[in-house]
C-alpha cells in the first residue's frame, strides 16, 4: 500500500486540479483537461459489463455508462459518487497498470473486457491496487486527518462513546465533503490507521 500511496502523491503533485486541495477532487477535470483522456459515454456499460467505467485498451479514454453520464446534473447523488470513484479507479489502472495490456493485441472492446476479467490470474491484486489508488486520490490523508482531529476535539465526540456507530456517523458526515460514499471513508479510516473498526 505504501508504494501505491507514494504513486498517488506523485500523481497529485503533477496536476493543478488535485494540488489545490479543493474537495471533492474534480476527477472529471483531471481526466478530461489534465490528462486529456476522452470520457466516452457507452450505452448499457453497467448493465452489459457490470462496471460504471472502463479504461480503453489503448489508454486514450475512459468509457462511462451513458445513462449515468447524461444524468450527472440532475441525477441522484449516489450515482455521481459511484461514477467519481469509478473514474478514479480507472485512473489507478492508468497510472499503475499501463504496461499490462500493451503486450497484448485486442480486436475490440469485448476482447479487452474479457481479458480484464482475469488479468491472467492477477485480477484480485490489480483491482485492489486500483481501489487503493482511487481511495487515496479522492480522500487525501491530510484532509481526512484534519476532519478526524476536528471531530475528536468536538463536544459531540466528547459526549459520546467512540463506538462503531460514532465511526459510521463521522464517515457519513465527511463522505459528502469528499464526494464519496460512507464505505470509502470507513475503508480510509482503516487503511490509514486513524480509526480502525477493530
Amino acid at each position: 500500500m505504501e508504494k501505491i500511496w507514494g504513486q498517488v502523491e506523485e500523481f497529485r503533485a503533477k496536476y493543478e486540479s488535485t494540488r489545490d486541495g479543493h474537495l471533492p477532487v474534480d476527477v472529471f477535470s483531471l481526466v478530461e483537461i489534465d490528462l486529456r483522456l476522452n470520457i466516452i459515454p457507452f450505452p448499457g456499460l453497467t448493465e452489459r459489463f457490470k462496471v460504471w467505467a472502463a479504461l480503453r485498451a489503448d489508454f486514450s479514454g475512459i468509457y462511462v455508462d451513458q445513462e449515468t453520464h447524461y444524468d450527472l446534473e440532475a441525477g441522484e447523488e449516489w450515482k455521481l459518487k459511484r461514477l467519481r470513484f469509478s473514474l478514479a479507479h480507472e485512473l489507478g489502472h492508468f497510472v499503475l497498470h499501463r504496461k499490462l495490456p500493451q503486450e497484448k493485441h485486442f480486436a475490440g472492446l469485448t476482447e479487452f473486457a474479457n481479458w480484464t476479467r482475469s488479468y491472467e490470474g492477477k485480477r484480485d491484486r490489480i483491482e485492489r491496487e486500483a481501489d487503493e489508488f482511487a481511495g487515496r486520490l479522492l480522500v487525501p490523508l491530510d484532509r481526512l486527518t484534519q476532519y478526524y482531529d476536528d471531530f475528536m476535539s468536538s463536544e459531540f465526540a466528547a459526549s459520546m462513546h467512540l463506538t462503531l456507530k460514532a465511526r459510521e456517523l463521522f464517515a457519513e458526515h465527511v463522505a459528502n465533503k469528499f464526494g464519496v460514499n460512507r464505505q470509502v471513508i470507513e475503508i480510509r479510516l482503516d487503511r490509514e490507521g486513524l480509526w480502525p473498526a477493530n
